[in-house]
């Protein structure tokens, strides 16, 4: 594997986790909440396990852009990924659909859909490539660009992506009211 595609996967997974993390810990009785909402763990571990997930959430964010801690910090990165994603599915086979994933923040209400259970496979699949093992070719200057510029699309794809499916149910509204 090219250490590049290591490079811009880690990067832009770093900034997802801990903006999802800032966002958790700038409004924690939201996230309790949403968290809550999903009815798969105790009330009375909700705290410690909403906890847990914030803090593994802002580790993994750190530790992935360290050579030396990288593949710890995408295997945290993995399990939290599965997680939400075994939450979210469970959710959907309940036929809860019409609550807040609590992914995106107090900001944008975002309900459980098939859409973020495939989002979370394909983070998934990412963290699973970055994990390959790297050729020790050495990095240029044109490298760093060129991994700047990718995290930059990477990350208007996934706002853009986010927005859709955040949307989606109000463009639907729109549609069957029309």
């Amino acid at each position: 594997m090219d250490p590049l595609v290591t490079i811009i996967i880690s990067v832009c997974m770093s900034l997802l986790f801990g903006v999802a993390a800032m966002h958790k810990l700038g409004a924690p009785a939201v996230f309790r909440a949403a968290m809550e909402n999903y009815q798969l763990v105790p009330i009375a571990m909700l705290n410690l396990f909403s906890a847990i997930l914030v803090l593994l959430e802002l580790s993994s964010s750190v530790l992935v852009l360290i050579p030396m801690t990288q593949a710890a910090g995408l295997l945290a990165m993995a399990v939290l990924l599965l997680i939400y994603t075994t939450g979210i599915s469970i959710n959907l086979y309940r036929g809860r659909r019409d609550i807040d994933c609590g992914c995106s923040g107090p900001a944008t209400r975002q309900v459980l859909s098939f859409w973020l259970v495939a989002r979370n496979l394909v983070f998934l699949g990412l963290v699973v490539v970055a994990l390959e093992p790297s050729t020790n070719r050495a990095l240029n200057w044109l490298d760093l660009v060129t991994a700047a510029f990718g995290v930059l699309v990477a990350g208007g794809l996934y706002l853009g992506f986010n927005q859709l499916l955040a949307q989606a149910p109000r463009l639907t509204a729109l549609r069957d009211g029309a």
